[in-house]
């Protein structure tokens, strides 16, 4: 005898909310395992995050030391020993030094001052140049530009394109940028020339460098920056900026975005 329609219609009921149990089962267990695997993802990228500010810190600190360094080696190697030369001279006048003699002195001692007072502009200009303070960020990059090509060491192009501008706060630490990037040309690309574009693309300020040196790899360069570069992020970080390095086929490119 056949089951009754009763019976059959309880077995499908049955069988319906057993599959819609498991359906939920696995919808549950797939939420969890997608939360842990999300949870996962977070920390490991807050990880990586928090370890590159660590860097960027360290860089940040590293490169002032470096720079305190170099100040006070200056200081102590010129002021210093201008300074510990025209006390020996001072030393040397008394009430019966020939009036030939104190002459001499004095002017000895006045060319020592001079010295001291040139040497200690230069450190002044290097910590915060002169002409960026009193005209700006284009014209200080561009008599940057004029110094280095009169030293006739390499070539410096500088394109002034921008439509805007550029705010008094981010002004020094993008004139750091290029000295440094400059600087790293110098140092190791056997480059030429250099090209120097400044524009303006939405809201964003655009500066493109590039040389004609000998490259760099790709690869090598994301993953084993120098401190120049490292330096270069430390204080983009500080400006809302960052860096997307251009593949070419000879040379380095960089593009520096400034929102």
């Amino acid at each position: 005898m056949g089951e009754s329609e009763e019976a059959i219609t309880l077995k499908i009921v049955m069988i319906g909310m057993g599959v819609i149990f498991l359906l939920s089962l696995s919808v549950i267990i797939f939420f969890i395992v997608y939360q842990r695997r999300l949870l996962a993802q977070q920390k490991k990228h807050q990880k990586i995050a928090s370890e590159y500010q660590k860097e960027l810190l360290r860089t940040s600190i590293l490169s002032q030391e470096e720079e305190r360094t170099r100040i006070a080696k200056e200081l102590h190697d010129d002021v210093g020993a201008m300074l510990t030369t025209t006390k020996l001279y001072f030393g040397q006048i008394t009430p019966i030094l020939p009036p030939e003699d104190l002459n001499e002195i004095i002017h000895k001692m006045g060319g020592f001052l001079d010295d001291m007072i040139y040497s200690v502009r230069t450190i002044s200009q290097d910590l915060r140049p002169v002409v960026l303070e009193k005209l700006g960020l284009i014209e200080a990059v561009q008599s940057l530009m004029q110094t280095i090509n009169d030293s006739g060491k390499i070539k410096i192009r500088f394109y002034d394109n921008t439509t805007s501008t550029i705010m008094k706060s981010k002004e020094l630490n993008i004139y750091r940028i290029i000295q440094e990037l400059i600087t790293n040309t110098l140092k190791h690309a056997k480059a030429t020339l250099i090209n120097i574009t400044m524009k303006n693309e939405n809201e964003a300020l655009v500066i493109v460098y590039r040389d004609n040196g000998i490259g760099i790899d790709q690869k090598r360069l994301v993953e084993s920056k120098g401190l120049g570069l490292k330096n270069i992020e430390s204080r983009l970080s500080v400006i809302s900026g960052y860096m997307d390095f251009v593949h070419t086929s000879q040379g380095f490119e960089v593009k520096i975005i400034l929102k």
